[in-house]
C-alpha cells in the first residue's frame, strides 16, 4: 500500500472491525451513542488536511480512534435506547431471512414480552427543606406533572426499560434516585418508555436528568428548584420555570436538540451559551457580550435564575413569559 494509501486503509480496517465485533455479538453498537461523538467527523478531517507525513497522520489518527473507542465505550454504559436504534432494530435486525414464520425466533416475538410492563414508585413525604432527585432515562417521553402528596410519584410504562428506584435520607434532606437498564433484545417496532414524574411543592429541589434520544416536557413552574442539570443526545427538551421564592441555577448539555425554555418575568435571568451550531431565539433578552445575555436591569428582582447552555447542533428558544 502506497504511503498516502495508508490513512484511507486505517480508517476502513477501524470501521469493518468495529462491524465485524458487532455482527459476531461480542458487543452492540449503537448509533444513537456514536452519534454524541459526531465532533470526531472534524477531528478526523482535520488530521487528513495536516500538511504532514501520512505516516505521521497515520499514527495521529489511531490516537484518535482509540479515544473515540473510550468515549463510546463510558457513553455507552448508559444506553437505554433510543428511535435509531429501534429504526435499524425495526428494518433490519427483526427481518425474518429465512422466511419461516414458524420459528423459535418468530413465535418468541409474538408473546407478552412485546406487552408494555407498568412499574409505579412512590417516596413518602416526610418534612425535609431540600431534596434531590437524579434520573437515568434513555430514549422515550418525559413529563413532570403537578404536584402530589408524597415526596415523589413515578408511574412508567415500558416494554424494553426496567427501572430501580431508592431513597437516601438525610437530617433535612432526602435524595432519590430513579434508575432504567435497557434490554436491547427487545427493542422493535412497538417501543414504549413512558414515565409521568410528580414531586412534592414544598422543598426546594435538584433535579438532575440524563436522557437520550428523548421528549421531554418539564414543567417545573409549581416547585421551588435550586439547580437543574440536563444532559441529552437528540432530544427534544421544553422546559418552563416558575418564582416560587428562590434562585435557580440550570446546566444543560446536548447533542442535536430542540429545546425551549420559559422563564417568569418576574425574576432576573441570564443565559451563558456555548454552542457549535445552532439556531437561536432570546426573546426579552439583551446581548451583554460574547455568549452572554441577560433580561433587563438584570439585578434589580429579587431571585435570579442563571442558564448555562452547552449544544452541538440545536435549536434553542428562551422566553420570558
Amino acid at each position: 500500500m502506497k504511503s498516502r494509501n495508508l490513512f484511507v486503509g486505517i480508517l476502513i480496517l477501524f470501521a469493518g472491525v468495529v462491524a465485524l465485533l458487532s455482527t459476531l455479538h461480542v458487543f452492540d453498537f449503537h448509533w444513537s451513542v456514536a452519534w454524541t461523538l459526531w465532533p470526531m467527523i472534524l477531528i478526523i478531517c482535520g488530521i487528513a488536511m495536516l500538511p504532514l507525513n501520512e505516516y505521521v497522520k497515520s499514527a495521529i489518527l489511531v490516537v484518535a480512534l482509540g479515544m473515540g473507542c473510550l468515549l463510546y465505550h463510558v457513553e455507552n454504559r448508559g444506553y437505554q435506547g433510543n428511535p435509531v436504534t429501534r429504526f435499524i432494530n425495526r428494518h433490519v435486525s427483526n427481518w425474518d431471512w429465512d422466511d419461516d414464520t414458524d420459528d423459535e425466533d418468530y413465535t418468541a416475538s409474538k408473546t407478552d414480552a412485546d406487552i408494555a410492563d407498568e412499574q409505579h414508585f412512590s417516596e413518602p413525604y416526610q418534612e425535609v427543606a431540600k431534596a434531590s432527585i437524579d434520573i437515568d432515562f434513555g430514549a422515550g417521553d418525559l413529563t413532570v406533572k403537578a404536584p402530589c402528596a408524597e415526596l415523589v410519584k413515578a408511574d412508567i410504562e415500558s416494554n424494553f426499560v426496567n427501572y430501580s428506584f431508592r431513597s437516601e435520607k438525610g437530617d433535612d434532606n432526602t435524595a432519590i434516585y430513579l434508575t432504567g437498564k435497557g434490554h436491547s433484545k427487545k427493542i422493535g417496532k412497538d417501543n414504549m418508555n413512558d414515565l409521568d414524574l410528580a414531586l412534592c411543592a414544598q422543598p426546594v429541589w435538584d433535579f438532575s436528568l440524563d436522557m437520550g434520544a428523548a421528549n421531554a416536557e418539564l414543567d417545573l413552574t409549581p416547585y421551588k428548584m435550586g439547580n437543574i442539570k440536563i444532559n441529552g443526545g437528540a432530544c427534544d427538551l421544553d422546559l418552563k420555570l416558575g418564582d416560587n421564592g428562590c434562585d435557580t441555577k440550570v446546566t444543560i448539555n446536548t447533542g442535536a436538540s430542540d429545546i425551549d425554555i420559559k422563564v417568569p418575568s418576574t425574576m432576573d435571568c441570564q443565559v451563558n451559551l456555548e454552542s457549535a451550531i445552532i439556531g437561536k431565539d432570546f426573546i426579552g433578552f439583551e446581548k451583554i457580550e460574547r455568549g452572554v445575555w441577560r433580561t433587563p436591569g438584570f439585578g434589580q428582582n429579587e431571585h435570579k435564575i442563571i442558564i448555562d447552555l452547552s449544544c452541538a447542533v440545536s435549536d434553542l428558544s428562551v422566553v420570558r413569559y
